[in-house]
């Protein structure tokens, strides 16, 4: 439990990719990306205390993703890229927004990810494709204060970081 948020008995919400277009048939016109992942739109989508996040992304060289055994070197269990999607809870404090800094080491358990690698196939390796991101069994940490958004941003595998999309604000229930 961690401030009003748990996880599934794995330790950890669902990461689903979903809806994955690899851009890789030879008969389709080759598609040019920059090489860095990029975020293309992010929602956030609510419904009593679950929460889930959908968010668009491309990636021009394919290395988008990690593999379940992508446990060493850079992304060891306690190194700052075992996660792949990373969402910072925000409330509004006040007038301003707020980042809620969490702490592994005391029990609190940070909105952070890994979504799977789907390597792409043939010569064109960019990736489209949409980020699924279950928030339960609640999408939001108990506090005084009653609006959040997440500040969402995604690394490739050779730690290439995307934009950073923020959430529309959202009321607790």
């Amino acid at each position: 439990m961690c401030n009003g948020f748990s996880s599934k008995s794995s330790g950890r919400p669902t990461v689903v990719m979903a809806a994955l277009l690899l851009l890789a048939s030879g008969c389709e016109t080759p598609v040019s990306l920059p090489p860095e992942p990029n975020l293309t739109s992010i929602e956030l989508l609510t419904a009593g205390e679950t929460g889930t996040l959908i968010i668009g992304f491309e990636d021009g060289d394919g290395n988008f993703g990690l593999e379940q055994a992508d446990t060493t070197d850079v992304f060891c269990p306690l190194c700052p890229f075992h996660h792949n999607v990373f969402c910072e809870y925000q409330e509004l404090r006040d007038g301003e927004w707020t980042t809620i800094e969490l702490n592994p080491e005391i029990g609190e358990v940070p909105f952070y990810y890994r979504a799977p690698l789907i390597a792409p196939t043939g010569q064109n390796k960019a990736q489209r494709g949409t980020i699924t991101v279950d928030l339960e069994p609640r999408y939001y940490l108990s506090s005084a204060w009653d609006t959040l958004r997440f500040a969402v941003h995604i690394v490739d595998r050779t730690l290439q970081s995307s934009d950073t999309l923020i959430t529309a604000s959202v009321t607790k229930p």
